[in-house]
């Protein structure tokens, strides 16, 4: 494509194939619209930068990000999620149902440890009628021994008789005493580690309910009746009923809008606004999100300022990680170096 600069009809507008015409200011006018058309067009990326730049020396502005607190809950034993209470969006008191899961395994050991109790009769009156039988032969030893101590006062029983019965009663109670000791070291031994298990199992099962540490609304379940989850497997997500923090992505030439105590205002999607302060210094340079990247903007570190609302916070824009517009007003003794 070749541009004359020269052309008859920029010379000659009047004039067509050699005929007079009546339209040629009007045409005049179109060729120079049309020249100032392809300049703006070609100069158009100059303007928009250096509109930019302007724009930015009168205003000072930088990207945000808005964060809800929220609450994850793990799980915490192997499980199987037997039921789910609660959907995406409901609000919860502290100690609402949320969950319910199980364990097969710990559920089959304890019916397991439950057994021995539901044993016969028999087993069971064993000991008892062995202590019966040691506690009546004592009890015959110690009425012989009265009777022969009586036949010896009346002088109808010899020494050596009365010996030997007050021998058989001491073999009586030392038996009883070894029946005794037996059962305190073996039998409640067991009974206890079996009690103690089975109220281990029973604690644990229990547990496996998942209850809302606090009050809040339910962000996400991640997780359905039937599944099996282990250690760590993220159950469900909470939103605390907390304020919301907002992080402002300020660039670093601008640290000193970054102090404690700074005025700002924050701008929410639908182009309302909400007065904001510099909750404390900037502490921590990260690198700028992708989404929150300006055009043709270079990626570089910015610095993560806090910031505090001033006003209460729209429950329709309590979103997690909502973009957010940061502007500050500019302080012309710091821009021109006024400011000692």
């Amino acid at each position: 494509m070749k541009i004359r600069f020269d052309s008859p009809k920029e010379s000659r507008p009047t004039e067509d194939q050699g005929l007079r015409v009546l339209y040629a200011p009007g045409r005049r006018l179109a060729f120079r619209l049309r020249w100032y058309l392809i300049l703006l067009l070609v100069a158009s990326p100059l303007l928009w930068l250096g509109g930019r730049w302007l724009w930015s020396t009168l205003r000072v502005e930088a990207p945000a990000r808005l964060l809800v607190p929220i609450l994850q809950l793990r799980a915490f034993d192997s499980a199987q999620v037997r039921e789910v209470l609660v959907v995406p969006g409901q609000t919860v008191e502290a100690g609402a149902p949320l969950l319910r899961l199980d364990n097969p395994q710990w559920r089959e050991r304890l019916a397991l440890l439950a057994e021995p109790d539901q044993a016969p009769s028999d087993a069971h009156g064993l000991p008892q009628r062995e202590r019966q039988v040691l506690q009546e032969a004592q009890g015959a030893a110690e009425r012989r021994l009265a009777e022969l101590r009586r036949l010896f006062a009346l002088d109808a029983a010899t020494r050596g008789e009365l010996l030997q019965a007050e021998s058989v009663l001491a073999t009586r109670r030392h038996e009883l005493l070894q029946f005794e000791q037996r059962q305190l070291r073996v039998e409640p031994a067991e009974a206890v580690q079996r009690r103690l298990e089975r109220q281990w199992l029973e604690r644990r099962l229990a547990a496996l309910e998942v209850r809302a540490p606090e009050a809040g609304r339910v962000l996400d379940v991640a997780v359905a009746a039937g599944e099996g989850v282990a250690p760590g497997l993220l159950l469900l997500s909470l939103e605390r009923r907390q304020d919301v923090q907002v992080w402002v992505y300020l660039p670093a030439r601008q640290a000193g809008y970054g102090r404690a105590g700074q005025a700002l205002t924050l701008y929410l999607p639908d182009g309302s606004t909400r007065a904001a302060r510099v909750r404390g210094e900037a502490h921590d340079a990260v690198p700028m999100p992708a989404e929150l990247q300006p055009p043709f903007g270079a990626a570089a570190r910015v610095l993560l300022v806090r910031v505090e609302p001033l006003e209460p916070w729209p429950a329709r824009w309590r979103i997690d990680r909502l973009g957010l517009q940061a502007r500050f007003a500019r302080d012309w003794r710091r821009t021109l170096g006024l400011e000692e």
